[in-house]
């Protein structure tokens, strides 16, 4: 699979040299090939006939001071969970550093194992569902580890000396940042809406834009993200070839 930047010029040879490349390595394996988050803007650079054009899922794009801020009455139940978290917990906000990672790692399995329970618990015990939570778990994981080397910023929260909440995100560019990864204990109410806060408030305060990424079509996940109120939402698309 490849991804964005290709660039701005020649792009019909560009996409050529992609699927070529992919095709070497996926039609003895069985995969499709395509090109994956491309931009609405980028569809306009080339000559569209040779290819098949799929929208996917958008991605939910806000403002940097409406997720810091938090203001007006459609925020107020997010100031009321952080209140209550602030009340009920002695909790301390933190930037993450490579010597984090080793409790950090170990609160991603824990974050696991209480979800792998919660879709036991509630009978959504389907073996695909438990092998996405395995690899979403991975994935943290691997950001976690390699924070460092991918230009990754990062915050924790602790609780009596203890990681409960990690959040990782980049800069995309010189306007917007993407708050990647935000794993918290659901045990502590107003957690994740706190160090979304602070973790903004802390890092990306100087960009104008926040990305969340898409909701991959879940319906939890599309009201969690809805609930920020997006000021517009991101087109994305995928390129495969006829």
């Amino acid at each position: 699979m490849m991804l964005p930047p290709l660039g701005k010029n020649n792009i019909h040879t560009t996409l050529s040299e992609c699927f070529s490349m992919m095709k070497e390595i996926n039609d003895t394996r069985g995969f499709e090939s395509y090109i994956n988050y491309v931009y609405e803007g980028f569809l306009g650079l080339f000559d569209n006939t040779p290819y098949r054009i799929v929208e996917g899922y958008p991605d939910y794009i806000y403002k940097t001071t409406d997720l810091i801020k938090l203001a007006g009455r459609k925020y107020e139940k997010k100031r009321n969970e952080i209140n209550f978290f602030k009340k009920h917990y002695d909790a301390s906000f933190e930037k993450f550093y490579p010597k984090h990672i080793a409790d950090a790692l170990l609160m991603i399995d824990q974050w696991k194992r209480e979800k792998i329970h919660e879709s036991n618990v509630s009978n959504h015990n389907e073996s695909h569902y438990q092998y996405s939570l395995i690899h979403e778990a991975e994935a943290a994981k691997c950001a976690i580890i390699f924070s460092e080397e991918m230009g990754l910023h990062g915050a924790i929260i602790t609780i009596n000396g203890q990681i409960e909440g990690i959040t990782l995100g980049e800069h995309i560019n010189s306007s917007t940042a993407s708050v990647l990864i935000e794993k918290t204990d659901s045990e502590f109410h107003g957690m994740p809406q706190s160090i979304y806060q602070q973790f903004c408030a802390s890092t990306f305060s100087d960009m104008e834009y926040i990305n969340a990424g898409e909701d991959w079509g879940i319906e939890g996940l599309r009201r969690a993200k809805m609930s920020y109120h997006p000021c517009f939402l991101a087109k994305k698309f995928t390129i495969y070839r006829k």
